[in-house]
């Protein structure tokens, strides 16, 4: 949910006045958004000369249609005839937008910061206000813009969830609250940068990305460090923001970050203070890893299985069809083909060919068993991949039995003897001999006696 939803949503200011409703009520008309009236035009209003002001408005609404140019000349007409309408408000916000929507940004700002005069709990109206005042290039508008966004600021951070709507749920509100705190303070970051207050600016840029790590913040901080001379800090800050953007989903509200400029800008920065391309690779996949580490981070924690098993051999794994778990120490006295593999690894499916054929070897033995074991960290992205391409054997989530084995590559097999010690291991993609070599493992640990 974007800022500007949640704080129509959670924070949608009170309704104007209702309309005297007319004696008889016509089937709903086509109209456009935030309807300024909340009542139809009576019957035949194309015909009818209206009696009043709300069935004059009624029929100014109902004529327009989705048109929004004469939305706005309708609107307009019927505020030079009614100046003190008590549906002010509403009309107001029907007019910020059509301007909107016919991209007439100063028209749309006048009527946002009209309707902030008579409502100034109108969130939705307000941040609208700061995001076309920071497109002006004079002072008194990034000012005011920052007085705007601050105000805003401090009524998000004291917002009550118990004031949300009742079909709004609690993770959705903190959700929605929490992704406006961060457009607020990226906000007002890029607007103190404007105003070349960079200590503020970093200040709120660091909030905003602490709150949610974002490309918009690290670019605002990398162009901040570059202007102060600080080029190793500007660098990777950048590549921050480059790696960011790849992960972003679109933004509706803007264009996505141009990912091009931006290598070319990083590029250009670091030949200029390092003489070379080399080590620049180096700093993005830091910053990769930094990226990893923090979505992470804002992850829940995911459950721990196995948590207190030392032996591996009592280990308990999920199965995949969500059936009973598959207990390792069930295959005592058996040989047991351990296939690690992930949705993503492509050597995986080339190793599982062989695999087939050494499971044909083997069919019928009640004394060898096939385990394909995902490692996936993301176990959502299995059963979409299950409808295309399945590992053969007992199909398994790792749940800790791959550190228990310390498999460090994918796809990785091993083969169990009857003691459960390691008869045989292969870790990344090794055709050469593997099918040969497996099968033999296989043959010579069931062949000796159980232990």
């Amino acid at each position: 949910m974007s800022g500007v939803a949640w704080a129509q949503q959670a924070q949608q200011p009170a309704a104007p006045p209702p309309a005297k409703a007319p004696a008889k009520k016509p089937p709903a008309a086509s109209q456009p958004p935030a309807n300024p009236s909340s009542d139809e035009a009576p019957a035949n209003s194309k015909d009818a000369t209206p009696t009043d002001p709300d069935s004059e408005l009624q029929l100014a609404v109902r004529q327009a249609g989705n048109d929004s140019t004469m939305l706005v000349q309708s609107l307009e007409a019927y505020l030079v005839k009614y100046p003190d309408s008590p549906r002010r408000g509403a009309i107001y916000r029907a007019l910020l937008e059509s301007e909107m929507n016919l991209h007439n940004a100063k028209s749309a700002l006048d009527y946002a910061e009209k309707v902030i005069a008579i409502q100034p709990e109108d969130s939705q109206s307000m941040f609208l206000a700061v995001t076309l005042l920071e497109k002006l290039p004079d002072q008194a508008s990034q000012l005011r813009a920052v007085d705007y966004d601050t105000r805003l600021i401090d009524r998000v951070s004291k917002a009550d969830p118990e004031s949300r709507p009742q079909q709004m749920t609690l993770e959705d509100w903190q959700a929605g609250r929490n992704k406006f705190m961060v457009d607020l303070y990226v906000l007002r970051g890029r607007l103190q940068h404007h105003l070349h207050k960079n200590q503020d600016a970093v200040k709120d840029l660091t909030s905003g990305f602490n709150l949610l790590p974002n490309a918009e913040a690290a670019l605002t901080l990398g162009e901040i460090a570059e202007e102060d001379k600080h080029a190793d800090e500007a660098i990777k800050q950048y590549a921050t923001a480059f790696i960011l953007a790849s992960q972003e989903p679109a933004d509706t509200d803007g264009p996505p970050l141009d990912r091009e400029a931006l290598r070319l800008r990083m590029g250009n920065l670091w030949r200029f203070t390092h003489d070379a391309n080399a080590g620049l690779g180096d700093i993005v996949l830091s910053a990769y890893d930094r990226s990893r580490d923090m979505a992470k981070a804002d992850k829940p924690d995911a459950p721990i299985y196995n948590k207190d098993v030392t032996d591996p051999l009592q280990f308990s794994l999920r199965r995949v069809d969500g059936s009973g778990p598959a207990k390792l120490a069930d295959s005592h006295g058996k040989v047991v083909v351990l296939n690690f593999w992930t949705t993503w690894c492509a050597y995986c499916n080339q190793m599982e060919t062989m695999l087939a054929d050494i499971r044909t070897k083997f069919s019928g033995r009640d004394d060898v068993v096939f385990l394909a074991i995902n490692a996936d960290e993301n176990e959502s992205l299995v059963a979409p991949f299950l409808q295309d391409q399945k590992p053969g054997g007992a199909l398994v989530f790792a749940d800790g039995v791959d550190s228990a084995f310390h498999v460090e590559s994918i796809p990785t097999i091993l083969v169990l003897d009857k003691a459960g010690k390691i008869a045989y291991r292969t870790q990344g993609f090794a055709p050469d001999g593997f099918a040969d070599l497996a099968s033999a493992a296989i043959a010579k640990a069931s062949a000796a006696p159980t232990p």
